[in-house]
């Protein structure tokens, strides 16, 4: 028979908490753009993004010349003739003979250690190993002396089947949190976590713990029910305040006057004493 421990059942709950606060704030932030795990420090590609008109970038080869090579950031590459068979959603492509993709659209930075990666995969099959297909890997160096945006260099290539550049840009060094936006979006994702993970945590405890069945199942059930006659209570007491019907003045419209009661008891009176 299993057994709980209720202090390891809480730690249990928290830490899974935690890791679901740590995935909303991850999912909650924009497309492009990183939060360092370990510095807290933000991150933002998106001034390296080419779109529409725009012309893709085209990365320094050095001497080598025999491959062209276009590609963006979080986007798709926006040359049309690509010349390969599959050319929806690339954002890395290649020239030599023929066009070939050489990854597909990531819109999700990395980091690794302390290196910021973006990473196109699901290319085109690799040439020497049909299992494998064509991978894009772009390393993001802050560099505050570089003009301009800089430009993607070309470090190597592995068999014609993965890439890497290197990209030494002002627009890899940390920046400030966008203001506004979806902080509310954020904070009320976060409180339903909570309350999801309350609920789903006490009622899980309870189930296998306490062997709890039917709403004895919610955390805390007494206090729930003891707070829900309280509402009702405030409720009846504030209805029974606001609304009280009218007491009708119908039935003492026909009801004698002072001068009128004062004249039947005379008449009583003289009654009496005949």
């Amino acid at each position: 028979m299993l057994t709980f421990k209720k202090p390891a059942f809480a730690l249990t709950i928290v830490m899974a908490f935690m890791a679901l606060a740590t995935q909303t704030q991850a999912a909650d932030e924009p497309d492009c753009t990183v939060t360092h795990p370990s510095t807290g420090k933000f991150y933002d590609l998106r001034p390296l993004i080419r779109k529409d008109n725009d012309n893709d970038w085209t990365p320094d080869t050095g001497k080598d010349q025999s491959m062209e090579f276009k590609l963006n950031v979080c986007q798709k590459v926006q040359q049309k003739e690509l010349d390969i068979k599959y050319p929806d959603e690339v954002a890395s492509w290649g020239k030599r003979n023929k066009g070939t993709s050489l990854g597909k659209l990531s819109k999700t930075p990395v980091f690794r250690g302390d290196s910021l990666i973006l990473e196109y995969k699901d290319g085109d099959e690799c040439p020497n190993a049909a299992n494998y297909r064509k991978s894009t890997t772009i390393q993001f160096v802050c560099d505050s002396s570089v003009s301009g945006q800089g430009n993607p260099y070309l470090i190597s290539s592995s068999n014609e089947c993965s890439y890497w550049f290197v990209w030494r840009t002002p627009v890899a060094c940390s920046t400030d949190r966008p203001s506004g936006g979806n902080g509310g979006g954020v904070f009320g994702t976060i409180i339903g976590v909570v309350v999801a993970v309350y609920f789903l945590g006490g009622i899980a405890y309870n189930r296998i713990v306490h062997h709890a069945r039917g709403f004895k199942q919610i955390p805390n059930y007494h206090i729930w029910v003891e707070g829900f006659d309280f509402i009702k209570d405030m409720v009846i007491i504030l209805f029974a305040k606001c609304y009280r019907p009218k007491r009708s003045q119908s039935s003492y419209h026909n009801l004698p006057v002072d001068s009128e009661i004062n004249t039947l008891i005379d008449d009583d009176y003289e009654d009496d004493e005949v």
